[in-house]
């Protein structure tokens, strides 16, 4: 056991040397907490975030030890053993990344979690309610955070250098035209970078000049998680996974963000049941965002009205299709519904209802010619509109939306 930790630690202190400093996500993991789980979709950048972490508050592999679980030195042990020699002998605080690529890893977590109340784990995975769901009731124990993707904004920082203002979503309704006039003053060709955003921006591994490689890697994420995610989740064929690659092309080329059930089920030759289930992993791992009717329970499929993916991932798959259309309101709803934290629902009469904390707001989203009729007698509703600079009255650029974290 002592090689293996020695080599951990080499590793470790190899990987923290390419670790970028300069460039914060949103994000930050609380110091203190005893168990910490970070979940989010492949490539989105959790081992970056948590070796930030493991730099910013430890000097030394003695004090904090990171490791992977697809690691093959991993394998011939067991997180629970590897665990328990470090907090017996070194230092006070475990990183375990990738950790749901060992079966029953919630045990062993637990195991560690309970054998030494003073010491601190922090455990990072691609599911969330693959967290969650696990056996040993961790759910109770963890504090969760989920990584979300680049905002338009962290693009802005990322690639840019842009240094901007986080809005919340309140503040953007009530003074979007104060906020965009600054915005502008300090960001040129914004337009220009909105749209690429929308092409290459929410993942943190585009490099600009690099578009094909880009979307390469981003047909290689969707390939891992149906082969490698989606079976972890759940018990599934791999002959399923054809149908969920079909299902997300159905997706990606849609002009409309619903289902035809029926067709889709008789295309796939698949049961109405196993569509749904097939869109619940989907979700869960986090390559589609599904936006639910008001009364719909959170694992409601059956009334829900809208799925997108992120906007990147319709480029990646059927960028033939985007690149030449001028539909483009599938995109637009993608791009918001990826960029809102709170409570979103589906509607019959507008595109969404959004909760806040005094009051239910109606949101319309549109290119720079869609009217406001279908709100113009609401008290409370906004039109989020595409390819503009400037807002007026409740007519709101739709990039402001990437501003809210």
């Amino acid at each position: 056991m002592k090689l293996i930790l020695n080599e951990l630690f080499e590793i470790q202190n190899r990987i923290a040397g390419f670790i970028p400093l300069e460039f914060r996500r949103y994000l930050k993991l609380p110091a203190g907490k005893r168990l910490i789980a970070l979940t989010g979709s492949r490539g989105i950048g959790k081992t970056t975030l948590i070796m930030q972490y493991y730099l910013d508050n430890f000097s030394s592999t003695e004090e904090c030890l990171y490791f992977s679980v697809d690691n093959p030195l991993v394998s011939r042990s067991s997180i629970y053993e590897i665990g328990k020699e470090y907090f017996t002998y070194h230092g006070n605080t475990l990183i375990i990344d990738e950790v749901h690529k060992q079966k029953a890893w919630s045990l062993d977590v637990k195991a560690l979690y309970d054998s030494f109340p003073d010491k601190q784990i922090i455990i990072s995975g691609s599911s969330k309610l693959g967290i969650i769901n696990q056996k040993g009731d961790l759910s109770r124990r963890a504090e969760i955070h989920n990584l979300k993707g680049l905002s338009f904004r962290e693009f802005l920082a990322y690639h840019y250098g842009y240094q901007l203002e986080v809005y919340t979503l309140e503040e953007i309704l009530a003074d979007h035209i104060s906020i965009s006039s600054q915005i502008n003053r300090q960001v040129v060709e914004l337009k220009k970078y909105f749209q690429e955003y929308l092409h290459y921006g929410f993942y943190p591994f585009y490099e600009r000049k690099n578009e094909t490689n880009y979307q390469q890697a981003l047909l290689s994420i969707i390939d891992k998680i149906i082969y490698e995610d989606v079976p972890g989740i759940a018990d599934i064929k791999s002959s399923s996974s054809l149908e969920f690659k079909k299902l997300i092309a159905y997706l990606a080329m849609s002009k409309i963000p619903t289902l035809q059930v029926s067709s889709l089920c008789n295309e796939l030759d698949i049961s109405k049941e196993t569509l749904y289930k097939y869109l619940d992993l989907l979700d869960r791992s986090e390559v589609i965002n599904i936006v639910r009717e008001r009364r719909a329970s959170i694992r409601s499929i059956k009334k829900s009205r809208l799925l997108f993916l992120n906007p990147n991932l319709y480029y990646a798959v059927s960028s033939e299709l985007w690149r030449h259309s001028t539909e483009l309101g599938n995109i637009r709803e993608a791009f918001f519904v990826s960029q809102i934290d709170q409570p979103l629902y589906s509607s019959q009469a507008s595109d969404y209802e959004l909760d806040l904390p005094d009051k239910i707001i109606t949101i319309e989203i549109g290119g720079k010619n869609k009217s406001r009729r279908q709100i113009k007698d609401v008290d409370d509703g906004y039109l989020f509109k595409d390819d503009i600079i400037q807002g007026y009255e409740n007519v709101i650029p739709l990039y402001l939306a990437g501003f809210t974290y």
